[in-house]
């Protein structure tokens, strides 16, 4: 599920080295596997501010990887689903929250082939999984409870990508891409600006990101 991009250029450097296959599809399981990985371990710090005060409730984590984020909200008392299309990133997740004593559902499934009932969850984290959230958008928006919260982060593709052509990867969002497809929710955070990035090692570390946190 986790689509993030797996090469920039210039100032940005991979956030995972391992090469682009013919087909177009992300070698996750290689990546979760590789010490050279570069995966992020700690939750979202976004993650971390936006559900700070939250009474806990039903998480869906979309491209959940190694269950950073999923781990954390499920010791503190939330209920998680997590999925993923990487074996290996469930497998990751699993053994992270059993080691911690954490209750999550794991499951390998594409968020386009999951099966997602009309106010079913309280939060729902869409974290560097490419454009799903805008392609997604409906689905998400119907699957969050009255009141629900949406947490998005990911690249700003048209400041991160400008330089690559003619043919930018398919990663990240457009200017204003978001606020255009959530604008049915009441948006308490947009950013769109260079920041921390969580899939990056570049120099600093810093790349354009946008960031999303709505109510439904």
């Amino acid at each position: 599920m986790r689509l993030a991009v797996l090469a920039l250029v210039g100032s940005l450097l991979v956030c995972a080295q391992a090469p682009r296959p013919k087909s177009g599809q992300i070698p996750w399981d290689q990546i979760y596997l590789s010490p050279d990985g570069k995966v992020p371990v700690n939750p979202s710090a976004l993650v971390l501010e936006s559900t700070a005060s939250l009474k806990p409730g039903t998480a869906l984590d979309v491209g959940m990887g190694n269950g950073r984020n999923a781990i954390y909200l499920a010791r503190k008392g939330w209920k998680v689903v997590g999925i993923d299309s990487s074996e290996a990133a469930i497998k990751q997740a699993q053994a992270g929250a059993a080691k911690l004593g954490a209750q999550i559902d794991a499951r390998k499934i594409r968020f386009e082939d999951l099966r997602i009932g009309a106010a079913e969850y309280d939060l729902i984290l869409c974290m560097y999984v490419n454009d799903l959230a805008v392609k997604q958008a409906r689905k998400i928006i119907t699957a969050l409870k009255p009141n629900g919260l949406l947490i998005v982060e990911d690249y700003h593709a048209d400041a991160a990508f400008a330089n690559l052509k003619p043919d930018p990867p398919q990663t990240g969002y457009r200017t204003n891409e978001l606020l255009r497809a959530f604008n049915d929710l009441r948006i308490l955070r947009y950013e769109d600006r260079p920041a921390q990035a969580e899939w990056s090692n570049g120099p600093d570390g810093r790349a354009p990101l946008v960031r999303l946190v709505a109510r439904k």
